[in-house]
């Protein structure tokens, strides 16, 4: 997304970023493919089996284990690995820049006042789960912080990270000890174990009704947008954007770093990563996921262990590509990665034709082990997309809108001639 065109292209015509690194390509087009493995689950689920996979009571077995595989390895991990990215894409285009830095600054957020417009447009039309709009105004904070020293970027990113735990025990203390027994139940019914009318609500507004509720899903989007955003995704990306920077800097995503070290990196991720995450599940299970534990203090574990597992993927990828592993199938990753907004968005644009009424109407009718196959399929498609608008196109659909839109007009001159 941003962090493609960020090195990608120039940006304008007076802003281009220094060496390409083939490197961040390939990282992004694993965390575009991979951020699918959860997105799909927001598609093609009633909206509170996200968060509670027993919302509808226990799963078959086989969906059961898919779901925890994907909260071990996917759940938060490529989301936080793609917003590494853009932090790391951010300082390219501000280490690349033509001209003062205020012009600069006067660009980049010319950019990010349009990514938070096709956010808004992806959100209230398609998909409530839009992370650009995030990443726009995230992306306006990071700009202040771009000179600090990497200690003190950590020190930030770390108190941030931080701030969203004390949040969420907050609102845990605020469930236990003080909301109103009806209220409460009320909250339960709608969002963590919907009713049966509920449920045939979400179904008949997303399938049979699907263009005359528009109002309600932009309502909803409009909600579910300032919920994540306060509660969550103003803190955790903008911690992982200056994470992105330092690792940047110190030449860990570039894959400057030794096989050894990246193989260390790797491993200590896994090892502190996969056991937060699946304490995060015991934990839910102990408590037979209560919406007043589950909701929030059951999320504290993977808050800090998806950072892990994401950096242990990185790792992984790089010391692969560095390694040759991947020679076979590194064109096709990187292509994917440049093309990553277009390939973000289009992800939306397919699973809304498969689930929503508009297309297959497919909604609420798979389970978690058959929107693996979904995405799998998704994924073939996107490659062979990537791959051949790359090659006889060059740069994606919505990476050139973008950029095209971005880019300030040159006044017209008067007395022009005919």
């Amino acid at each position: 997304m941003a962090g493609d065109a960020s090195y990608d292209e120039r940006v304008g015509s007076a802003t281009q970023t220094p060496s390409r690194v083939p490197h961040l390509d390939v990282l992004r087009g694993v965390a575009i493919l991979g951020i699918l493995l959860m997105n799909i689950q927001s598609f093609g689920l009633v909206s509170s089996a996200y968060a509670n996979p027993k919302a509808l009571g226990d799963p078959p077995a086989i969906d059961w284990l898919v779901w925890i595989l994907n909260h071990v390895v996917a759940d938060e991990k490529f989301l936080s690995m793609l917003t590494i990215l853009f932090g790391a894409g951010f300082l390219l285009m501000a280490q690349g820049a033509r001209g003062t830095e205020r012009d600069f600054d006067d660009r980049f957020r010319r950019r990010m006042a349009w990514l938070f417009l096709f956010g808004a447009a992806h959100a209230l039309l398609i998909w409530p789960g839009d992370i650009l709009a995030a990443y726009a105004v995230c992306g306006l904070i990071i700009i202040r912080f771009r000179h600090w020293s990497n200690a003190d970027l950590l020190a930030l990113a770390a108190l941030l990270f931080a701030i969203v735990m004390i949040l969420w025990m907050a609102a845990t203390a605020v469930l236990v000890f003080f909301m109103p027994s009806d209220y409460l139940q009320q909250l339960v019914s709608v969002y963590w174990s919907p009713s049966a009318e509920v449920v045939a609500e979400e179904v008949e507004r997303l399938t049979h009704n699907w263009v005359y509720a528009f109002g309600d899903r932009a309502l909803n989007a409009i909600g579910a947008q300032l919920w994540m955003f306060g509660s969550d995704r103003v803190w955790r990306m903008t911690a992982l954007m200056l994470l992105g920077m330092v690792l940047l800097r110190t030449g860990f995503l570039t894959g400057e770093w030794s096989t050894r070290a990246y193989r260390l990196v790797a491993v200590i991720g896994l090892a502190i990563g996969v056991p937060l995450a699946l304490l995060g599940v015991w934990f839910n299970e102990a408590v037979g996921w209560d919406f007043r534990y589950a909701m929030f203090l059951g999320r504290i574990a993977n808050h800090w262990g998806s950072v892990a597992v994401a950096l242990a993927w990185i790792a992984l990828v790089l010391m692969l590509v560095n390694s040759g592993a991947l020679r076979a199938v590194q064109h096709a990753l990187a292509s994917v990665g440049r093309l990553a907004m277009t390939n973000y968005l289009g992800q939306s644009f397919i699973s809304a034709g498969i689930f929503y009424g508009f297309g297959l109407g497919l909604f609420a009718q798979l389970g978690h082990a058959r929107l693996v196959a979904v995405v799998v399929l998704i994924w073939a498609f996107q490659i062979a997309f990537s791959l051949l608008w790359r090659r006889y196109l060059g740069q994606g659909p919505f990476e050139r809108l973008w950029r095209w839109l971005a880019t300030p007009r040159a006044p017209a001159t008067e007395g022009g001639g005919r």
